[in-house]
């Protein structure tokens, strides 16, 4: 087999079919960049064709596994090889120079070989340990990224870009990939790392957005743009482009910016599952003992949509220094469960879209926050943070229903001068629409546990009360009303305890309230401080298909 020292020497040969040729390297002797390569006139197209007609797949040159000699069409030196196709057979060598185009090359051809025919081999890039720049790329369907190492495959943004740039992008259409072992370094750039915008391909039935995929021991520091954004769609009843049936695991995120997000969710999302993930802001020790920490969120999962995200889990997973670990408006079935929470004026904030009119201000539903650790996660906690939000909760909630249960929460310094004793577990404000089941929650110290808003106030609406999701209610008796109807969220078997705030509240036994069988206009009236408690009866009560009966009364003498 005849050698030549690179594929610059390579491109002034001319071959005869089948011959094989050695390339040293790509640019220098052994720089890994070589390899074996074939003299091609045949062609797939995607069917084979047996002479060459530059139009086949073999046609463009990509300066890595398909090579044009200089001034000669009549064939191609096609790289031959078994495995991975390495990102240094591009170029791009590892040594800190920017490789955007090398990268753009091999993800091109590895997803050519992922589209055609069994003749092209892999859709798997592999990057070797080393230093690599790149502005920015766009992933496509089919290929696989594999990193050498989560700690030395390093690959760094180029100086510059706008926050609304990121260096990794998609195509339009649906998109299945899997990256793992990459180390991204954003060197204060304004760009982003990961946006996965669900865009429609070209055809119909038009169906688009990031599917079936896994990003996996990735490393995202020093990014001022979101770490990573998932975009899905949702505008104009176009349900077709969710990001739907991913995983990210052992995804640490790192993220520079008060306005920007480690994580960012928008639009129709589903069936995203976290795994042992860290979504963490920054600190800054501005004296000793007095630390500065990101203002923003860490994590902020949003919809302004036709369509939402939905059934997303967050799972072993951190979030870290700043004012609000997670935001959540206008999302349902939300899980946070056995998740770390630390150096945090607000965890967890969840709220609906706060529309108007009222009709229009939707709820999150089904947002469980279970198992968790919260860690000078309220107010920071004993930490001294003056800058930072002070009056903070574990978790804070509006209009939306949260259950939140079986979670701890623990300061550094239980007697220390700068423990936060005005801060809150959980503060439920303006949560008419909303509910909160709370329990199995323990404290280190009884003070951690405060809770307000738990139980609401309600104005009824004769002869409605609409209790939402909420067990225990206190309602306004200024105007005397009369209550026939009890509506609620509730399931059949649970209690539901009502407390009259001011004036008095009269409850007949005409529609779905039941006191007494024998007495069918049987009522009974609470005054301030007096608690009515029922349990609710799944049967029909001529068009109600829910009865609330009477188990106590509780008066003052």
């Amino acid at each position: 087999m005849t050698e030549v020292l690179n594929l610059q020497a390579l491109r002034a040969i001319v071959g005869t079919a089948g011959e094989l040729y050695y390339a040293r390297g790509y640019n220098l002797d052994g720089d890994g960049g070589g390899g074996v390569f074939m003299w091609r006139i045949d062609e797939t197209s995607p069917i084979y064709v047996p002479i060459f007609t530059g139009t086949g797949i073999y046609s463009q040159d990509n300066d890595g596994t398909i090579v044009k000699t200089t001034g000669n069409d009549t064939g191609r030196w096609v790289r031959q090889y078994d495995g991975y196709i390495n990102i240094l057979w591009f170029g791009a060598l590892g040594f800190g120079n920017d490789y955007t185009t090398h990268f753009q090359k091999a993800i091109d051809y590895a997803s050519l070989n992922s589209k055609l025919n069994p003749l092209l081999k892999s859709s798997t890039i592999f990057i070797p340990n080393g230093s690599y720049k790149i502005s920015h790329v766009i992933l496509k369907n089919g290929v696989t990224i594999l990193g050498d190492s989560f700690d030395n495959t390093i690959i760094y943004a180029l100086p510059g870009g706008l926050d609304n740039q990121y260096i990794f992008t998609m195509e339009n259409g649906v998109v299945n990939i899997n990256i793992s072992n990459l180390n991204l370094s954003g060197q204060d750039t304004l760009r982003g790392a990961f946006y996965f915008e669900s865009k429609p391909q070209t055809s119909t039935p038009f169906h688009g957005g990031l599917m079936n995929s896994r990003i996996s021991n990735i490393f995202i520091y020093g990014f001022k743009g979101h770490g990573i954004y998932l975009d899905g769609g949702g505008f104009n009843s176009n349900h077709l482009l969710p990001n739907q049936f991913n995983i990210f695991e052992n995804v640490r995120i790192f993220n520079f910016s008060d306005n920007k997000n480690a994580l960012k969710i928008d639009g129709q999302q589903g069936q995203i599952t976290f795994l042992n993930c860290e979504f963490d802001g920054y600190k800054t020790e501005i004296s000793e003992d007095v630390f500065d920490y990101k203002k923003g969120k860490n994590v902020h999962i949003q919809n302004i949509r036709q369509y939402i995200s939905a059934v997303i889990s967050f799972i072993n997973c951190t979030c870290q220094d700043s004012d609000y670990g997670f935001l959540i408006e206008w999302a349902e079935n939300i899980t946070i469960d056995n998740c770390w929470f630390e150096n945090l004026g607000v965890s967890v904030m969840v709220k609906s879209n706060h529309q108007d009119p009222p009709d229009n201000d939707m709820p999150c539903r089904s947002i469980n926050i279970l198992n968790n650790r919260f860690a000078n996660a309220a107010g920071f906690g004993s930490l001294n943070a003056p800058n930072n939000v002070k009056l903070g909760q574990c978790v804070a909630i509006s209009n939306s229903f949260v259950n939140v249960n079986n979670n701890y929460v623990a300061v550094s310094d239980t007697e220390g001068e700068y423990l936060n004793v005005q801060s809150s577990f959980i503060i439920a404000s303006n949560n008419e629409k909303g509910g909160v089941s709370a329990e199995g929650n323990t404290f280190q110290i009884n003070e951690l546990g405060k809770t307000f808003g738990i139980m609401q106030l309600l104005t009824p609406n004769p002869p409605f009360l609409d209790c939402a999701g909420h067990k225990l209610v206190f309602v306004d008796g200024s105007s005397k009303p009369v209550i026939n109807i009890l509506q609620s969220s509730i399931n059949a078997g649970e209690y539901l305890a009502i407390r009259v705030e001011q004036g008095v509240v009269t409850f007949e036994n005409t529609d779905n309230i039941a006191f007494r069988t024998n007495s069918p206009t049987f009522s009974f009236s609470l005054f301030n401080g007096e608690i009515a408690t029922f349990v609710k009866v799944d049967n029909f009560v001529g068009t109600n298909y829910e009865t609330y009966q009477l188990v106590s009364i509780m008066n003052i003498l």
